[in-house]
């Protein structure tokens, strides 16, 4: 693996040492400077560069809470981070931030296992988290099969709502579409034009595989699901333009604390978010397995 602490203590490489496949995802064009702070939508993502970020105290939409701005996907994707370990195989890092300290502990053997822990550092600091892991072209091209936990699962429109997806939308592998209708998401072919962001809401386990029938390999994730209860999906294959130029393609898995990404104040509203008492921690764990 290849951690850069200066941005967000993102994985930005994850290879197979077998076989040289690089498992992670990265868009098709040249980023702009990373940049610290709690950024908009438009410059945190001409900054990305692919790979696997912790995002916190938001998810999704920059938003402004109590008189405090919140960037979009929270500034701890982006800031730099403390490394505070070193050694083989092993990294530890530490950010503060919005009355929170993280850290986030990354060990790679035959898997690559993240660990976060969240302290309040400030009395009722909120906060939702989210792991922005993207996957690439070894395991989307020419065709990709997924499998993940059966709950119930619908589109999240452009705004990236609604912030309580509807109760009737069925389990997964069927996705309920903005439109009415239903699609079934258990696999896709990438000559297909398509852009799909979905929400599958309050998963009875945090388990999910990714495969390439085609080439024979693919990854296991496993996450800490009774804190990410929810698990957000982005398959992109050359259907939005802007920043991402009708050319990106790319598969996000995405266990999140709440079921959308319309921001840390909208979570508050509706109750979704934590609020952690000063000392309170929250944490959980997240591992990515090729196979």
């Amino acid at each position: 693996m290849r951690v850069d602490p200066s941005h967000g203590a993102e994985v930005l490489d994850l290879v197979e040492l077998g076989s040289g496949r690089q498992l992670l995802g990265r868009p098709p064009f040249g980023s702009e400077a990373p940049a610290p702070g709690d950024l908009d939508e438009h410059p945190w993502t001409a900054a990305w560069r692919g790979g696997w970020q912790g995002c916190l105290p938001n998810a999704g939409t920059a938003c402004e809470v109590e008189g405090t701005r919140h960037g979009f996907h929270g500034r701890a994707s982006n800031d730099p981070w403390q490394v505070v370990e070193e050694g083989v195989g092993a990294c530890g890092v530490r950010w503060e931030g919005h009355g929170l300290a993280a850290e986030r502990r990354m060990e790679v053997s035959n898997a690559l296992t993240i660990t976060t822990q969240v302290t309040a550092l400030d009395e009722g600091a909120p906060l939702v988290a989210l792991e922005h892991l993207s996957l690439g072209l070894e395991l989307i091209e020419p065709t990709v099969e997924l499998e993940l936990p059966a709950g119930r699962a619908s589109e999240l429109d452009d705004s990236l709502g609604p912030a309580t997806p509807p109760e009737h939308a069925p389990r997964w592998p069927e996705i309920a579409l903005d439109g009415g209708e239903a699609e079934r998401g258990e696999r896709w072919t990438l000559d297909e034009q398509r852009g799909r962001v979905y929400v599958v809401r309050d998963v009875p386990e945090g388990r999910a595989a990714v495969r390439n029938p085609v080439r024979g390999h693919g990854v296991e994730i496993e996450w800490t699901a009774d804190v990410l209860p929810h698990l957000l999906v982005w398959h992109e294959a050359r259907a939005t333009g802007g920043v991402w130029r009708n050319a990106t393609e790319v598969l996000c898995i995405e266990p999140c604390s709440v079921p959308h990404l319309l921001g840390l104040g909208a979570a508050l509203d509706r109750g979704q978010a934590r609020r952690l008492g000063r000392g309170e921690t929250m944490s959980w764990a997240m591992t990515v397995r090729p196979v």
